[in-house]
């Protein structure tokens, strides 16, 4: 099982074979997997904090009211509080360290946080763009990262069941989403890993809705995206059901979205191009004459963060590789009608796929 000084130990390497000094860590669920600090953060010109890690340092800079519990989250840092302004702080401590080369994460440090930083530093350090580096360190789950995978689905799903056992005609998009939520609490979650959709009748529509006043009615299809967050890492759970017997319409598209699903599943393996899981599902919506109406990627990858690395969508370059977890996800939208979305998350094997949702499915 891998924990924090082994990731610790692949970040130096990374840094050794970009000749780095030292790296400079910005975005909150890289934070998180290096350090254990679960702090996120309020806004991206608002931090939580930053890690700062050489050959032969570790450090953990936070604000004076978060310093109990970093320290608390992450024992093998040194915790340090800053003082405002915080690139000068960071750029002070730079200096201080005595390190040339700082890695950074470009795409997760604003433009006026880096201008402040590259200040700072007065041409004492260079600063080294990392691109999507340390995002590929998260990329293949250790074990332990795939029980807290398989942890938070199972909770995720046994929030669905309660959620909709007793569903009747006249309940609220609103009312339903509000149940999910309450039942994540409940059941010990740390809180929503997003906003969770409940999108019924023409709402259906729409892959992304916000859960509104509109009622539910007998037959039409009601789309439910939910996912829990538990110990820092998120659920992610898509299932359409119905009230009574489900219209001609609906009983035609599930089947051929649930099609489509499976053949995606059978698709995957270590090895496999991702955009072939998506070709597999598309195969199966583009015969049916529905193309046009599946208008996003088959899946994405899971874990600290709802969506990361990899991508299922036709325009794909990423290979997949055992250990890494991902949703599987295919969906038929048609404007003034509804739509149907049918979202499984497991792990990718060797030579498959293990399904880690049990929630149950519609059959018709």
């Amino acid at each position: 099982m891998m924990g924090e000084s082994d990731r610790l130990a692949h970040l130096r390497d990374l840094a050794r074979e970009r000749g780095l000094d030292a790296v400079l860590v910005s975005h909150p669920a890289n934070r998180f997997y290096l350090s254990g600090f679960r702090a996120d953060d309020h806004g991206p010109d608002e931090t939580s904090g930053m890690l700062l890690v050489a050959a032969d340092a570790a450090h953990l800079y936070t604000g004076a009211t978060n310093l109990g519990w970093a320290t608390a989250d992450a024992p093998g840092f040194d915790v340090r509080a800053w003082q405002r302004p915080w690139p000068n702080a960071m750029a002070d401590a730079i200096k201080d360290g005595g390190w040339r080369r700082i890695g950074f994460e470009d795409d997760a440090l604003t433009v006026a946080f880096h201008a402040r930083l590259q200040r700072g530093l007065d041409g004492a350090a260079e600063l080294v763009p990392l691109g999507a580096a340390l995002n590929a360190l998260r990329a293949v789950k250790d074990r332990s990262e795939l029980d807290a995978l398989r942890a938070v689905t199972l909770l995720t799903d046994a929030v669905f069941v309660d959620a909709t056992a007793d569903l009747q005609p006249g309940i609220t998009e609103r009312e339903l989403a509000w149940r999910i939520e309450r039942g994540f609490r409940d059941r010990g979650a740390d809180r929503p890993a997003f906003d969770t959709i409940v999108a019924s009748g023409p709402h259906a529509a729409r892959p992304h809705h916000e859960p509104g006043d509109r009622p539910f009615a007998e037959g039409e299809p009601i789309v439910i995206d939910m996912g829990a967050r538990l110990g820092g890492y998120n659920g992610d759970l898509t299932r359409t059901i119905w009230i009574g017997d489900p219209e001609p319409r609906l009983r035609e598209i599930y089947g051929v979205v649930h099609a489509a699903q499976q053949a995606a599943l059978g698709a995957i393996g270590a090895g496999v191009p991702a955009k072939d899981v998506d070709a597999a599902a598309r195969a199966i919506i583009e015969a049916a004459g529905y193309a046009d109406q599946f208008v996003h990627g088959t899946g994405h990858g899971l874990g600290i963060k709802v969506h990361e690395a990899p991508s299922a969508s036709t325009v794909s370059e990423d290979v997949l590789s055992a250990g890494q977890v991902m949703t599987v996800e295919p969906g038929i939208y048609v404007t003034d009608w509804g739509g149907v979305r049918i979202e499984d998350v497991g792990a990718v094997l060797a030579d498959g796929f293990d399904v880690f949702t049990t929630a149950p499915k519609r059959f018709v």
